[in-house]
């Protein structure tokens, strides 16, 4: 099961939390690191090694559909 990253990175990109994610996909992780979306961290970066898999804006994961 591949390992991602995923930081909480401020409006100045600057670094707010960090996680580690297991996810058999992009899209499973996606799904994990927008469950980290909070107050102050307004987009999650997630990673997998040295690719960037998504940049998430948490507002927008937000939105009902």
């Amino acid at each position: 099961m591949p390992t991602y990253r995923a930081y909480r990175v401020d409006r100045s990109r600057h670094i707010r939390g960090a996680a580690w994610i297991q996810a058999d996909d992009d899209q499973s992780a996606r799904a994990e690191a927008e469950e980290l979306c909070q107050e102050g961290a307004p987009t999650v970066e997630l990673w997998q090694g040295a690719r960037l898999v998504d940049d998430i804006d948490c507002d927008e994961s937000s939105d009902p559909v």
